[in-house]
């Protein structure tokens, strides 16, 4: 039975903007689920707004209460509807403090700042740059951005380079708060089933994770690739996009598919022997911060986000003659590489992307604006 109200902390939380909890999409519901989970920890009352097919999902954790709806599948359009009918419905059901995940929600956001609600927006990165969206899309989310930046009263930035842009273009200040990681759990025969259903040995193969949008290179890598005619493979764990059907049939190319099971995903991660990560757009990435905790090398897209977070441990292309080359140097000096990367992973894992120090932030925040 949770405690009767009067006895949790003064607010009502509210986490709205991802797709739900328990996560199985990506960063942002893992996210969601840990910053719910650490809230809860330390008192207070949380409401984490979901889309209705994860009803059927069984979840207990004390304190989370877990607030379905019923949303249009349309990436977009489920996007929009997730964040403004979750922060109207967070509205009636007497939420203090609504942490608003991306700025799809921003135009409710203000309806809700208006009726005396409390705000902290994560804009999530730069979205307007990327790819999938036309002049029309990159210009709302443009406004949004500009509208979240000047209504929510606490912006959060999850790099330091995207609190630069925040306080360069509309001279806001923001909190830094980067997201945390969890140690990869070992499940030995998910990975037996994994390597024998894509033919993959230990440490044998490169692995690239992520969806097959542009700002991700998926093509680029394969093309770097292909160029260092490396005797290792190439895993790629994204959906079946363009880049598949453009290299489909490629020897030692493998495209698994989409998978989402995290143990499934975390057992390819810790047998490979670098990953390659190709994302350009946003601030911290968790795939990044994922592939660090599995202890294995990173060749990264040369971009300010991905320097922040490898720093000096990793290795960084921006075309694909620079990827082949980096290949070729972790073919011939991969165990120095791995151990200074190790070192470096160890320490900027345990002091800056950690869930509780995440978690804590976040409630200095709350306590700052609802004491």
């Amino acid at each position: 039975m949770p405690r009767p109200w009067r006895d949790m902390k003064g607010a009502k939380i509210a986490i709205i903007g991802s797709r739900g909890i328990p996560a199985r999409y990506g960063g942002f519901e893992t996210f969601a689920e840990r910053l719910a989970q650490g809230l809860a920890q330390r008192g207070y009352r949380v409401e984490v707004y979901c889309k209705s097919s994860l009803k059927d999902l069984p979840y207990e954790f004390e304190n989370i209460e877990r607030v379905f709806l019923h949303c249009p599948s349309l990436r977009f359009a489920e996007k929009l509807c997730l964040s403004n009918k979750g922060i109207v419905k967070a509205l009636f059901r007497g939420n203090d403090v609504l942490i608003i995940l991306g700025v799809s929600g921003v135009p409710m956001g203000i309806l809700a700042r208006v009726a005396g609600r409390k705000l902290i927006l994560n804009p999530d990165g730069l979205e307007w740059k990327r790819g999938k969206w036309n002049f029309l899309g990159r210009w709302l989310l443009r406004r949004l951005e500009a509208w979240g930046a000047k209504f929510s009263h606490e912006l959060v930035a999850d790099s330091q380079a995207i609190q630069d842009y925040l306080r360069e273009t509309y001279g806001r200040t923001s909190t830094f708060v980067p997201y945390g990681v969890d140690p990869p759990p070992e499940d030995p025969k998910a990975w037996e089933t994994l390597s024998q259903r894509f033919s993959l040995k230990e440490f044998n193969y490169f692995l690239a994770v992520g969806r097959d949008v542009p700002e991700n290179n998926l093509t680029l890598i394969v093309e770097g690739y292909l160029r260092a005619q490396c005797e290792k493979k190439l895993a790629i764990v994204s959906d079946l996009g363009k880049t598949y059907e453009n290299f489909r049939g490629k020897e030692r190319v493998i495209f698994t598919g989409p998978i989402y099971e995290r143990n499934e995903l975390y057992a390819l991660r810790l047998h490979a022997f670098a990953h390659i990560h190709g994302h350009s757009v946003g601030g911290t990435n968790p795939s990044l911060l994922e592939a660090m905790a599995c202890g294995n090398p990173v060749i990264a897209y040369d971009v300010v986000y991905n320097r922040e977070v490898l720093g000096g441990a990793g290795l960084y292309f921006s075309n694909a003659g620079e990827l082949a080359e980096k290949m070729e140097i972790l073919k011939k000096e991969g165990e120095r590489i791995r151990a200074k990367a190790l070192d470096y992973y160890r320490r900027v894992l345990r002091e800056k992307y950690n869930w509780d120090v995440v978690v804590e932030a976040y409630a200095r925040l709350i306590e700052k604006i609802f004491p």
